[in-house]
């Protein structure tokens, strides 16, 4: 017998995310220190969302990684907003493979903000 675990399902499970799993919460990874206007991550179990693996064989580029999408999300934010080309009505509609994909992709469209001169990308 051979058994296998798929994340993107692992990531949509009501009893592990409850019953809002679809809504975006960003409570669900930030949390805010007490008396002070900043926020930290929340670290979860490895097993819980296990997209880099987990346990003894996880991947070794994962906090690389985090680094990175921390950096490139930062800087892209700091000087663009990017919002949705569908409208607000939109609901993604996921399709299963190696890595979960939307059906018809996730059209965006990036507006720069205002003010910004964009010099110091």
């Amino acid at each position: 017998m051979r058994v296998t675990y798929h994340p993107y399902a692992m990531g949509i499970m009501e009893n592990l995310w409850g019953a809002d799993w679809a809504d975006f919460k960003l409570e669900r990874w930030l949390e805010r220190e007490e008396n002070e206007r900043k926020l930290r991550f929340v670290a979860r179990d490895s097993f819980t969302y296990p997209v880099f693996q987990a346990g003894p064989r996880i991947c070794l580029g994962k906090e690389m990684a985090f680094l990175q999408m921390k950096r490139v999300v930062a800087r892209v934010l700091h000087h663009f907003q990017v919002l949705t080309a569908l409208g607000d009505g939109f609901k993604p509609v996921f399709f299963s493979y190696l890595t979960s994909k939307m059906k018809c992709g996730f059209p965006v469209r990036i507006k720069a903000r205002e003010g910004d001169t964009l010099s110091e990308l």
